[in-house]
């Protein structure tokens, strides 16, 4: 594992002005335009930066230098995959191009419009059913009470009864 705070010439309770300062000391030194022989050397002081500026990267790199784990500190990229396939494995993949994606792209959309009916058909019941609902609640109600005529009848006997008693003084039980 390469140790970027002495690539860099500083100790690793450097700031990060510090790391700045000594980074652009040694670009100017070390970079391709001036000196065409210090290409790798330039590239080593510019992966020290690149590390040791950022604080994240910083305190992982200092994590791995003060308890010795070597690990490659460099960016891992992604290597383009070689598939190797047989020829029976290209007909099929062939076969599954030509066919089968033809025709699921028409039941994908015939599917697409299955569900925008079912959507209406829910709304549709949903309102036919509400008044029906109300209209069966109403005569429940109208069921469940006594006769309206008989009600208003007794009523209007009482206050006759009433007004009666009050104006002559009399009550009927007398």
């Amino acid at each position: 594992m390469q140790n970027y705070y002495q690539i860099l010439g500083l100790t690793p309770q450097a700031s990060i002005s510090d790391i700045k300062i000594a980074f652009r000391k040694l670009a100017k030194l070390y970079h391709p335009d001036k000196n065409p022989d210090g290409k790798e050397q330039f590239t080593k002081i510019l992966k020290a930066y690149e590390a040791l500026s950022n604080p994240n990267l910083k305190a992982s790199y200092d994590y791995k230098l003060t308890y010795h784990q070597h690990q490659s500190f460099t960016e891992v990229k992604p290597t383009a995959k070689n598939y190797t396939f047989s020829e029976q494995e290209l007909k099929r993949r062939q076969y599954y191009n030509e066919h089968i994606k033809k025709h699921a792209k028409k039941y994908k959309h015939q599917n697409v419009e299955q569900q925008i009916k079912t959507n209406y058909n829910e709304y549709k019941y949903i309102l036919f059913a509400t008044p029906i609902a109300v209209l069966l609640f109403l005569i429940l109600v109208t069921m469940a009470t006594p006769d309206r005529k008989q009600l208003n009848v007794n009523k209007i006997k009482s206050t006759v009864n009433d007004s009666a008693s009050k104006t002559t003084g009399y009550d009927k039980k007398n």
